[in-house]
């Protein structure tokens, strides 16, 4: 089996997470040898809550991995080594390509009554092109698609198409 494995959140946010690890321990550390400290406990969660906020950003990750024998791809998303999710995709009989597909989506906020917020992005959809249709394989970013597209083509010989909208 082969594996590419990619943190789920992009570098810039890898960076904050390990940024706000180390904030986290400064500010305890500080507060706690300062003297200001009203309440070590207090100071305490917040450190932890920021730690954790910190972890979620690093260590989520996704894994793709290609199982030759029977023709499986398998998504896996993990959290500090746990799985936290596992789908299985069966390649399609006379697979001849990957197709990946650029979508532009549109969206509102969760607290539109509040704070109304929308926003645009662009989404690339990944797909295994046959004779006999397509079968979708993931959405993520252009990057991360043209990576996940290499890989199936040095590991699977399957060339890409990318499929750009105006």
């Amino acid at each position: 089996m082969k594996t590419h494995s990619y943190n789920l959140f992009p570098k810039p946010l890898v960076l904050i997470g390990y940024a706000l690890i180390i904030l986290a321990f400064v500010l305890f550390f500080l507060n706690l040898y300062s003297g200001k400290s009203e309440s070590i406990l207090n100071d305490l969660v917040s450190s932890i809550a920021i730690v954790f906020i910190g972890l979620v950003l690093v260590s989520f990750r996704s894994k793709i991995i290609i199982d030759d024998k029977s023709e499986i791809v398998i998504k896996e998303s993990d959290f500090l080594g746990l799985t936290l999710s596992n789908e299985k995709i069966k390649i399609p009989h006379g697979c001849d390509r990957i197709f990946i597909k650029q979508k532009n989506k549109t969206g509102t906020g969760y607290y539109r009554s509040v704070l109304p917020v929308s926003y645009k992005f662009k989404s690339y959809d990944m797909f295994f092109h046959s004779d006999k249709g397509v079968v979708r394989l993931i959405n993520t970013d252009c990057s991360r698609a043209i990576k996940i597209a290499e890989f199936f083509k040095s590991n699977l010989k399957l060339d890409y198409t990318l499929e750009l909208t105006q």
